[in-house]
């Protein structure tokens, strides 16, 4: 969208220089995490992405007691805090032995 209109350079730009560099490799790192997660659970699993630093963000970080991110929440009752695909993957099995069932 942004480049349609012409100014998907400039923004791309503008996002290098406003975050500093750990925190944008840290986004990319997740954000190619994500992809794998998506792409080996295909339907199995339902990724959803919240800021947490947004409203909704805040009070998920209260119920379910997170201080660190990323913060990953199964089927609401189990979660994960931290950066060990293997850890990850270990819940989502537990979780998901029907195949049928949604994280």
């Amino acid at each position: 969208m942004f480049e349609a209109a012409g100014i998907g350079a400039a923004v791309h730009r503008e996002i290098q220089t406003a975050y500093p560099s750990e925190m944008l490799e840290e986004a990319g790192r997740l954000a190619t995490w994500l992809q794998e997660l998506a792409a080996r659970y295909e339907e199995q699993v339902h990724i959803r992405i919240v800021a947490p630093q947004s409203l909704e963000g805040f009070f998920k970080s209260l119920r379910y007691r997170v201080h660190r991110y990323p913060a990953f929440i199964i089927n609401r009752r189990k979660k994960y805090v931290g950066w060990e695909p293997a850890t990850l993957e270990c819940l989502l099995a537990d979780m998901l032995p029907s195949g049928e069932e949604k994280v």
